[in-house]
């Protein structure tokens, strides 16, 4: 009997979208201080993410100044359950260290393509504002994906269902509805607003390709973590009492010097 020609098997290469995090020079443990400042809580905004470190800004001289190991970012981004898939930067010592850890190498020159994006600084417990780009080397900046371009409005994703724990839902450049609950440990992501037309007690991130005017509505606010734009707020403490299981709009107060994340209770009856 003839075997068959045909292969089982077909390969091809798509491009994989990620969280880059791009960091400026300063030394290790401040570098990777920031990092874990930015990822927040884990579970946190970045969990189960593919992501980027790059480091085209930074000199060869730089990267051996500070003693850069490509091994402590890679270990404290798996610990947060982020997936460090690409390293972008200069010269031959870091692109060593990414081949021993078997993670895709660029030069910095890849980064020149996408668009530029004001720089964040870092908070343990709180959102922070945008940072001027010169002030402390040690900041970090989250470049989620673009969101892609339509001839028409941003779209819509509907979902006519509750999101139980576990449950993942993304709505790629577009604005999220659930008509229903969002359980404790599911999470609903949007490029977009996020709109939550029941009890919200698991977790919320509006704006994530980096949309700071996105909101998050919910009529019924018992959340465990919100976001917009990275920006994010948790509550072990509790919630503020008029909110707390309330119609409440979640948003970024940008009139603040560092700008905030708010919450507002709305009255739609």
């Amino acid at each position: 009997m003839n075997k068959s020609s045909s292969a089982p098997l077909d390969i091809k290469f798509a491009k994989i979208k990620a969280v880059t995090f791009a960091l400026r020079p300063a030394p290790l443990q401040e570098s990777l201080d920031a990092l874990k400042k930015r990822l927040g809580p884990t579970p946190g905004v970045y969990s189960a993410e593919p992501a980027v470190l790059d480091f085209s800004g930074w000199s060869e001289a730089e990267l051996v100044e500070h003693g850069i190991e490509l091994k402590a970012y890679a270990e404290l981004l798996q610990a947060a359950g982020v997936l460090l898939v690409e390293t972008r930067g200069h010269g031959t010592a870091l692109e060593s260290q990414a081949e021993e850890l078997g993670i895709r190498f660029e030069t910095g020159q890849a980064d020149q393509a996408e668009p530029e994006q004001e720089p964040l600084p870092v908070q343990a417990d709180a959102p922070s504002a945008a940072a001027k780009p010169d002030t402390e080397p040690g900041l970090i900046q989250a470049n989620h994906p673009a969101v892609p371009n339509f001839d028409n409005a941003r779209r819509t994703m509907v979902i006519d269902q509750s999101v139980r724990s576990g449950q993942k839902i993304y709505a790629q450049g577009a604005d999220l509805i659930v008509m229903g609950q969002v359980s404790a440990g599911a999470e609903v992501i949007a490029d977009g607003n996020v709109h939550v037309y029941g009890v919200l007690r698991g977790r919320a991130l509006a704006g994530a390709a980096g949309d700071n005017q996105a909101r998050i509505i919910s009529t019924c606010f018992e959340a465990e973590l919100v976001a917009v734009a990275g920006y994010y707020l948790t509550f072990e403490g509790g919630f503020p009492e008029e909110n707390r299981s309330k119609p409440t709009l979640i948003h970024l107060d940008h009139g603040t010097e560092p700008a905030a994340l708010r919450l507002k209770a709305i009255n739609i009856r």
